[in-house]
């Protein structure tokens, strides 16, 4: 039986490994292999002039339009859909690397192209949020050991890792999703559904190994692609066949279960671990994120420091007490301008206008953010401190944040002490606060206006 792969060759006598834009037609087959993430790899190649294509028929494929001497790449991508609709119809095993959805815009003749609007989606489901979304894990555990598949994630399953998961809901019911591997959240990371009269089966993503561990993934997955097209599966044993006794058999049924309650509860403890983990090494975010990533690790260091942090509509505000500050972060590849600042007057004077209400304000910010902390000589604009200090708001950085966080962490002092106290000199400050500032290790900024 002869096998297609798209994006992810096998290297296998048995095997067709091409791209999406000179791959001969899907039907031509009876077992497919397909990475979606390649799909929009090779067609960004193209769009960009970095790479050149050239069609089965030898035609170079372009971004344009289909004559006698060339191939639209958008008449090869639309192939793909209808291909695949007859493919499934036939009967065929359309086996897809799990990968969260992207669109690529730019493809003349195919605004809204994406990785998966060629591959017809099953009962109850589709390949978008939520019923497939993006993911990151290693974890992998097996719930269908009779599948074929089975035996590739078993094998290979140091070399694999998964970048998508599937909602349960399109597992369940009537829906008929088949489970045959789950990831480090209980969540499915490999399913195979019924698709009109064929199989599209979902995998982890494989690595890129070569040598003989790739002729050995190769080979494996040409038996489990066979073995899915073809129907064939292990049936279970019938229930009879467990009470006739072999030697060491029920200690050895023990001793799994024994291991597999041992595994559950270290996988448990592990996700346990992992959690707590990941809840304190977020606070580096204050170093290098940006956008919504570098806005809530601001809001969490504020919070760390005493004070009560919200997010409203127009954005972030702290408050301890009866004071209330409102704050604007920004985080960049270059020194932050004076565009926080802006930002804050703004919303200053729309409280004032509506409420009466005079707040305070707080500005952090994150210059220079992909070079090393102890790289960046400056992370702001002289604009955006001169504007702090004259109209009276603080400004402090995410590196001046982090080390607070970094000793309130790292201290026993009760509640109430040192780091409530450098919440509360944010809070009232005005102009540039330092780390040393912010404790009370140094004279605070002061508030004298340079108009």
């Amino acid at each position: 039986m002869r096998i297609l792969t798209i994006g992810y060759s096998l290297p296998n006598q048995n095997v067709d490994n091409h791209t999406v834009l000179n791959a001969p037609s899907l039907t031509d087959y009876e077992a497919v292999l397909i990475d979606p993430e390649a799909i929009t790899t090779a067609v960004q190649q193209l769009l960009e002039g970095e790479r050149s294509f050239n069609s089965l028929d030898g035609r170079p494929v372009v971004n344009g339009a289909t004559t006698a001497t060339q191939v639209s790449a958008a008449d090869q991508l639309l192939r793909r859909t209808d291909e695949a609709q007859r493919f499934l119809e036939q009967g065929g095993a359309l086996f897809v690397i799990g990968r969260p959805n992207a669109v690529l815009p730019g493809v003349i003749g195919f605004e809204g192209f994406d990785r998966f609007g060629w591959l017809p989606a099953p009962k109850g489901g589709g390949w978008n949020p939520p019923n497939l979304r993006a993911a990151e894990g290693k974890t992998i555990r097996i719930a269908d050991d009779k599948h074929p598949l089975s035996a590739v994630l078993r094998e290979h399953r140091r070399d694999l890792t998964y970048r998508a998961v599937l909602d349960p809901a399109i597992t369940a019911g009537t829906n008929e999703g088949h489970v045959i591997a789950m990831g480090g959240s209980n969540m499915p990371i490999a399913v195979e559904f019924p698709v009109l009269a064929g199989r599209v089966v979902v995998t982890p993503v494989f690595a890129n190994t070569t040598g003989t561990a790739r002729t050995k993934l190769a080979q494996d997955m040409v038996d489990a692609m066979t073995a899915v097209a073809t129907g064939a599966k292990a049936e279970d044993a019938p229930g009879w066949a467990r009470t006739l006794a072999l030697p060491s058999s029920e200690q050895i049924e023990a001793e799994l279960e024994e291991a597999e309650e041992s595994e559950s509860a270290a996988t448990a403890r592990t996700a346990a671990v992992r959690e707590r983990l990941d809840a304190l090494t977020a606070h580096r975010r204050l170093l290098w994120a940006t956008g919504s990533d570098f806005s809530a690790a601001v809001r969490e260091a504020l919070a760390l420091l005493g004070l009560d942090a919200t997010t409203a509509a127009d954005g972030l505000a702290v408050t301890e007490g009866e004071h209330t500050a409102l704050v604007e972060v920004e985080s960049s590849r270059e020194d932050v301008a004076e565009w926080p600042y802006v930002r804050l007057q703004r919303r200053l004077e729309r409280h004032l206008l509506d409420e009466g209400e005079q707040l305070r304000g707080i500005i952090v910010v994150n210059g220079k953010r992909t070079m090393s902390p102890t790289a960046r000589r400056g992370e702001f604009t002289d604009a955006l401190r001169v504007a702090c200090e004259n109209y009276g708001y603080a400004l402090t950085t995410g590196q001046t944040l982090f080390a607070l966080v970094q000793r309130a962490l790292g201290t026993d002092a009760p509640s109430g002490t040192l780091f409530e106290a450098a919440g509360r000199r944010l809070l009232h400050g005005k102009g540039m606060i330092t780390t040393e500032q912010a404790v009370g290790e140094a004279e605070e900024a002061g508030d004298a206006s340079i108009f």
